[in-house]
């Protein structure tokens, strides 16, 4: 093809120039659009792809898109934005024919980049909704959820899949319809107030009543916009509501908001309990200081100092976190100067801590504010009274003092009071005291006054101060200011006296320092020319003396200034971000610092792939052929070496790189490290480090010349870039050099399979290849890739297929010392879970076939443990006979986590049922455990009674079971197995020594007789509430009838045994409590309902005893009725009982 040369002297101007040939080309219809060939320029290629897009050829754009070469694939995709968009085209832009008829062509990355395009630019709904059909099962679908039709949206939300916040966030935006579905994200409850406050001023009631919602429990900070817009649009129901919105709100605004439409007192006094929490303490001092002066005073006396209506009590500032008391004299902040100065000074008399005067001392600091006759008298009394304190002391009330007042504000009197201050610390000679913030409000005062500085003060200050204070200045002070500071830096710097390294940098950070000011101050690099000058002859020095010194500081302070140091840039910053804006605006400052640009070049820690693309596509017989040269020079400077074949791999056309890689191939494999050659032996590595940087790629062939021997280590890193990015049909071309390679390429081989093919390939691949090998290592890779197949897999008839084939390998894979498969073994909960379970047993028996070693039985005991969680997926016999057997040793054999594993698979196995028969039925299987631990009931190891301990835990891990499994797994209720081995007990143990034991197990057997009587309703709780709230429901449910049963149990015992088995009953009773893990308000329910018979007077010794000591919110008026009853029983036996536990602990408030 004729030479094509793009004019123009910029990047800019030639992309312009480029545009107009593709205008012109489409205008006059004078082209011809033969097939991409490699070997023409990238601009006669790109320049026929434009066209094609621009012209619509979707045949042409179709084939380029399958172009091993990414630049072109990826013009393609980006210009044809059309034929995704356009319905003409939905034969070709749907899920379907994308990946049967364009990915098995098509590179990976070009895919990706092609499925990405599609997502961000297809906006038809149906079609949106064919992909999300498509990627359904995959986490991908999410992405396309986005521009679904509505009611599609709302259906996938209700009854598919929890969205991500990101996507929730993204369709509430689109539509507030969706709010309503905030449940239905994945998140935590308190984070679903965060996710919908950008809604908050548009749908306002919404965002509200799920902010309110007892589930979230937090609010998110609202800030001051949002809080006055709240308290404008809805103040009743914010401030009726203040307790739960309390931390939220902007302080500030609320406290506005209080003065001007509500009484502050009342509202303090009215929200005391609300204000007395550590942040909202903090705050209250706004409120104070928004009240009138005479309600202040009398205020803050009467429930702070004397107390005589105190806001809330003393000890809570030391509950809620805020340390001791606070001293009465602090409250004098909120009182006018004069009287707190008299009362303070009166205090300060008596005071002999210097900590105490000084905290004494800054609250009249406080109260004095910004009046200047309050500062002077402060000052005065400072003076004459303090003046010899600690210097800790002082420099503390100093810097409280400065930061409340400004120095240059006052008068002459007072300032010469604080100067005073000032030289009793020391400030104006060498100190090594910090006395900083004293130097700068000295300069801050002789500088706005136009007074000298004193050297002293100048030597040590840094100026960085002047940024805090400009704020508050005038634009005339504001000018003295900065005049000052730019005077006083730019004569630090001592330009004409650099000699080495550590005088160049003393004068860069000067400089630095002095732009960083400009910066700060909003002021122009060019109205200084002699800052300008002196960056110039930085540079000049730099070159001249060497020097290994960084001035992209200067490049980097401001980026509106770069073009004012355009000229300069690659002096001051010579990185690829400054190479691109100088092809931008002047490319001919490439060749003009050449030798800057060659140290830039041969540095491989620096990455110029951008610079180089646009050298190789728009320069490439000028720029382009010069770097290629320049590299050419330096590959064999071994230092040089690395970014020379990188570069050079970028730049050059691909039949140059295979040329180079062809002549350069190691004839021999193993490296003589002893060869003097040794630049000879890092070109090779090098070049087999980087063949995969070329573009269009390089032929597998090419790299597999250095995949061997030493070398293979170098070369195997390019060869999984390039394999992975393979399209499937190049695929299986190369897939049979890689399977008759070596084991290491074999490995890059199954990789291949795994990431290209379909699993129904990927089994007869890998069934072949494990048939053709016995080598651990390729079986172990073809092993762990089935497993990743498996688990990734979302058909059921393809997770069968993967799972005989898996089966297959465990029999045969080598798995001797194999932490890794051990690994893939035990990792039973990423199997699908159509074949989990026969996993699960495959993995249990080669784990119990092989040598027993310390790495072996943790990941065994893995297994046996995970059992609790897919017992509904195991055999039954199995669990019987294999993973539980022998079970009769199970409670004497074992102890501490081993018998907890075996435990929980125990009780999980015994729950774990349809029917309450299925329950009977595997109790009988592991009745005889029971029985050997009944036997062995007194044996002791180490002065321990372990059977009787381990037993307990049975029962109390069987009851944690059935609530999980109930809720989760919807099991039937297990009454008869509960009553089973509650006989079972009763047959074989001593009531006389285990009451107790045998008493809490025949409650909690009530307990589940009692939810049997009401299953109906307690399955529609279930439905109702969420996991965290469905037993708490469930408990009030029961409360009734169990609180009746238990007194019926109780009486039957009383007749049997007397009055006094009360006591043991209680502790019965307290057990069961902890067993059923029945929260405080359904104990108390349940003992408010014992308490019927008021003549029956054991079941008011019990409930006395059973009563929480503890209690908050509602559960404390609960507690108070029972109480109440209690010490108004007529008999006093009660009401003793009611004393000896309640002696010390208060009647309950209300709060």
């Amino acid at each position: 093809m004729p030479l094509l040369t793009i004019e123009g002297e910029t990047l800019g101007e030639k992309r312009r120039h480029f545009n107009k040939l593709v205008a012109d080309a489409v205008a006059s219809k004078h082209y011809e659009l033969t097939p991409i060939d490699y070997t023409d320029s990238d601009i006669h290629n790109l320049l026929k792809i434009e066209i094609a897009c621009k012209t619509r050829n979707v045949d042409y754009v179709i084939e380029v898109m399958k172009s091993k070469d990414m630049l072109y694939a990826s013009t393609a995709i980006k210009k044809s934005t059309w034929l995704i968009t356009d319905p003409q085209y939905a034969n070709i832009i749907n899920p379907e024919y994308l990946h049967t008829q364009l990915k098995p062509y098509m590179t990976t990355k070009a895919f990706n980049k092609l499925m990405l395009h599609v997502r961000l630019n297809l906006k038809d709904e149906r079609r949106v909704e064919t992909f999300y059909e498509y990627f359904k099962e995959t986490d991908t679908a999410c992405k396309w959820l986005h521009n679904c039709s509505f009611p599609f949206i709302e259906n996938v939300i209700k009854n598919e899949r929890l969205v991500p916040k990101w996507l929730f966030e993204r369709l509430c935006k689109r539509s507030s319809r969706f709010l309503i579905y905030n449940a239905r994200v994945e998140m935590y409850p308190h984070e679903r107030g965060q996710s919908v406050l950008f809604m908050l001023k548009s749908q306002t009631e919404s965002v509200l009543n799920i902010m309110e919602d007892y589930k979230i429990g937090f609010i998110p900070k609202m800030g001051k916009k949002r809080t006055e817009f709240l308290l404008k649009k809805c103040p009743h129901r914010i401030l009726d509501n203040i307790k739960k919105y309390h931390q939220s709100l902007d302080a500030n605004v609320l406290v506005k908001y209080i003065k001007y439409n509500k009484d502050i007192k009342g509202f303090l006094y009215q929200h005391a309990t609300t204000m007395r929490y550590n942040e909202n303490f903090k705050t209250l001092g706004l409120f104070i200081k928004n009240m009138e002066e005479a309600e202040r005073i009398e205020f803050v006396k009467a429930s702070f100092i004397d107390k005589t209506k105190p806001l809330f009590h003393e000890d809570d500032f030391e509950y809620f976190g805020l340390g001791p008391v606070i001293h009465s004299y602090e409250w004098y902040e909120f009182f006018p100067f004069e009287i707190a100065f008299t009362k303070i000074k009166n205090l300060l008399r008596k005071q002999e801590s210097p900590s105490e005067r000084c905290t004494m001392l800054s609250v009249l600091v406080n109260t004095a504010k910004t009046n200047a006759e309050h500062i002077k008298t402060l000052l005065s009394y400072v003076i004459e009274k303090h003046v010899n304190d600690p210097f800790k002391f002082k420099i503390k009330f100093v810097i409280h003092l400065l930061s409340n007042v400004s120095p240059h504000k006052l008068d002459m009197a007072t300032w010469n009071i604080l100067d005073q201050l000032f030289h009793s610390m020391d400030v104006y000679t060498e100190t090594e005291n910090d006395v900083q913030l004293c130097r700068e409000s000295i300069i801050l005062r002789k500088v706005l006054n136009d007074e000298p500085v004193p050297e002293i003060i100048e030597q040590k200050c840094t100026f960085a101060f002047i940024n805090k204070i400009g704020s508050s200045l005038n634009k005339k002070q504001k000018n003295k200011l900065f005049i000052y500071a730019l005077n006083s830096l730019m004569s630090k710097i001592q330009i004409n006296k650099i000699v080495n390294k550590s005088d160049a940098d003393e004068s860069l950070r000067m400089l630095q320092d002095v732009l960083i000011l400009l910066k700060d101050w909003n002021r122009q690099l060019f109205e200084y020319p002699l800052i300008y000058g002196i960056i110039q002859r930085l540079i000049e020095i730099k070159e001249e003396k060497g020097l290994s010194v960084d001035l992209s500081c200067f490049y980097n302070v401001n980026k509106s200034w770069r073009k004012d140091m355009f000229e300069e840039s690659l002096s001051l910053s010579l990185c690829e971000e400054t190479c691109l804006n100088v092809l931008k605006h002047k490319p001919q400052l490439l060749t003009r610092h050449d030798k800057q640009i060659h140290t830039l070049r041969t540095n491989d820690a620096v990455s110029l792939r951008r610079v180089l693309a646009k050298l190789r596509v728009y320069w490439p017989d000028t720029f382009a052929q010069h770097w290629r040269e320049a590299y050419m020079e330096s590959i064999h400077n071994i230092s040089e070496q690395k970014a020379a074949i990188k570069g050079l791999f970028q730049l050059s056309p691909l039949e140059h790189v295979i040329e180079m890689a062809k002549s350069h191939v190691p004839f021999d494999s193993k490296i003589n490290w002893s060869d003097t050659n040794q630049a000879e032996i890092s070109l090779k590595k090098n070049i087999a480090r980087h063949l995969h940087l070329t573009r269009p790629r390089v032929p597998l062939d090419t790299v597999l010349w250095y995949a061997k021997g030493d070398y293979l280590q170098y070369a195997v890193p390019p060869l999984s870039a390039i394999l992975y990015n393979v399209s499937k049909v190049e695929s299986r071309e190369y897939l049979p050099k890689l399977l008759n390679a070596p084991v290491s390429l074999q490995k890059l081989g199954i990789r291949l399979v795994y990431t290209k093919f379909e699993a129904i390939e990927v089994k007869y691949i890998f069934s072949d290849i494990w048939k053709s090998t016995k080598n651990a290592t390729v079986r172990a890779i073809i092993f762990e890739n089935i497993f990743n197949q498996l688990c990734g897999s979302k058909n059921l008839n393809t997770e069968n297929e993967l799972w005989e084939l898996l089966s297959m390998f465990m029999q045969e894979v080598n798995l001797q010392d194999s932490t890794r498969l051990y690994k893939i073994l035990s990792n039973i909960k990423s199997v699908p879970i159509n074949v989990r379970g026969k996993y699960y047993i495959k993995s249990y028996e080669i784990f119990k076939s092989l040598p027993e070693s310390h790495v072996c039985v943790r990941y065994l005991n893995n297994v046996i443990a995970y059992a609790a969680y897919i017992m509904e997926l195991l055999d039954e016999d199995f669990v019987a006979n294999k993973l539980l057997s022998p079970v009769e040793s199970k409670f004497y054999t074992h102890n501490g986590h081993t018998f907890f594993m075996y435990l929980n698979v125990l009780t999980c196995f015994l729950l774990c049922s349809k029917s309450e028969e299925i329950h009977v039925l595997r109790f009988r299987k592991i009745e005889r455990a029971l029985e050997e631990a009944f036997k062995r009931w007194h044996d002791i190891r180490s002065g321990d009674f372990y059977v009787k301990n381990n037993f307990n835990r049975f029962l109390k891990l069987l009851v944690k079971n059935f609530q999980d499994y109930f809720i989760h797994n919807k099991i039937p209720i297990p009454g008869k197995l509960f009553e089973l081995i509650q006989r079972k007990m009763q047959k074989e143990l001593q009531l006389v020594e285990n009451y107790v034991l045998f008493t809490s197990w025949a409650l909690v057997t009530e307990y589940v007789k009692c939810m049997n009587e009401h299953s109906s309703n307690i399955l529609n709780i279930i439905a109702a509430s969420t996991s965290q709230n469905a037993w708490k429901d469930i408990n009030l449910e029961v409360c009734p009838s169990l609180g009746e049963n238990i007194i019926n149990y109780l009486r039957k015992d009383t007749e049997k045994y007397s009055s006094a088995v009360h006591d043991l009953f209680a502790d019965a009773l307290s057990q069961m409590f902890l067993m059923l893990n029945i929260t405080d308000d359904s104990v108390l329910e349940t003992l408010s309902h014992m308490l019927y018979d008021q003549e029956f007077i054991p079941s008011y010794l019990v409930v006395c005893k059973c009563i929480p000591n503890f209690c908050c919110g509602k559960s404390k008026l609960k507690r108070s009725e029972i109480r109440n009853q209690m010490k108004s029983h007529p008999s006093a036996l009660v009401r003793m009982q009611y004393h000896r536990y309640f002696y010390n602990i208060p009647e309950d408030s209300e709060d």
